[in-house]
């Protein structure tokens, strides 16, 4: 029965760890289309011929598509259950930006086009770092881990599409390291409009997540030391328990000895009164 429990108790426990993992993946919808714009993006700034600014802003009416599903279920469960998030405002706003960014528009972009364009890909990568940030808890450092490794494979991949001095796709991922970590080298630098822009994101979110990263690190030696005064309080917990214990079987010895001595005294006294009768 007991190993029954604690079989029992390690499966919820294995089952609460994975749904707390992928907990970020509770809004598939929003998370797809959000990711999908940051390619149509790229594809209408760098896109060389027609069919790749196309297929930019394809992506952004799918970006729009994913993100208004995911708005309007949102929407009726929070009608359902009497409560508004403030993020669906900003949600709303992004959708209205794919919206215009999928129509067609000279390839020629002017300052004001630049600023409009910039400020929706700001609030792009704010919506996926409150996405994804949000569910990450100090302790869980092997989801930022995979989250750290994710991201730098992606931005990897990223500079070596959009940088022409990045020839293969490690120097991508050295690239993506040290713009994350703001070294700066200075071996492999963005030289494109493109690559720079992205390189901002980049440093931006890599802030969010590499600073989660370290504190997590550092909750793992203070979970250490933790952990040992918690074990040396227990212990003397415990031995205050039988202390107490101890003295408490005392005390009921004390008063059985005291009750036996009063009873003993009670009969000596009767029978000296029934011998003076």
């Amino acid at each position: 029965m007991k190993n029954r429990r604690q079989k029992n108790k390690q499966q919820v426990n294995v089952s609460a760890l994975s749904q707390r993992f992928f907990s970020f993946l509770s809004r598939p919808l929003l998370l797809t289309g959000l990711l999908l714009s940051i390619p149509a993006f790229y594809l209408l700034l760098d896109g060389e011929t027609d069919s790749l600014r196309f297929y930019g802003r394809v992506s952004y009416a799918c970006s729009a598509l994913l993100m208004s599903l995911d708005t309007m279920i949102q929407w009726r469960r929070n009608r359902v259950g009497r409560h508004r998030s403030g993020k669906m405002a900003l949600d709303l706003g992004i959708i209205c930006g794919c919206v215009l960014s999928a129509l067609p528009a000279p390839s020629d972009w002017g300052v004001v086009q630049w600023l409009l364009r910039l400020a929706l890909c700001a609030a792009i990568v704010l919506r996926i770092a409150t996405l994804v940030l949000q569910q990450v808890r100090p302790g869980h450092l092997a989801k930022m881990m995979s989250l750290a490794v994710l991201m730098l494979t992606s931005a990897g991949a990223g500079f070596y599409w959009l940088e022409p001095n990045v020839n293969t796709y490690a120097n991508g991922v050295w690239l993506a390291f040290t713009t994350v970590a703001t070294v700066g080298y200075g071996d492999i630098v963005p030289s494109t409009p493109a690559s720079k822009i992205f390189a901002v994101f980049i440093v931006l979110f890599g802030y969010a997540m590499f600073s989660i990263v370290t504190a997590n690190i550092a909750a793992l030696f203070v979970g250490e030391e933790e952990a040992a005064l918690e074990r040396e309080l227990h212990a003397d917990i415990r031995a205050l328990s039988r202390e107490v214990a101890g003295l408490r079987e005392e005390l009921r010895s004390r008063d059985a000895l005291y009750a036996n001595l009063l009873h003993g005294s009670g009969q000596v006294e009767s029978t000296l009164q029934s011998s003076q009768r």
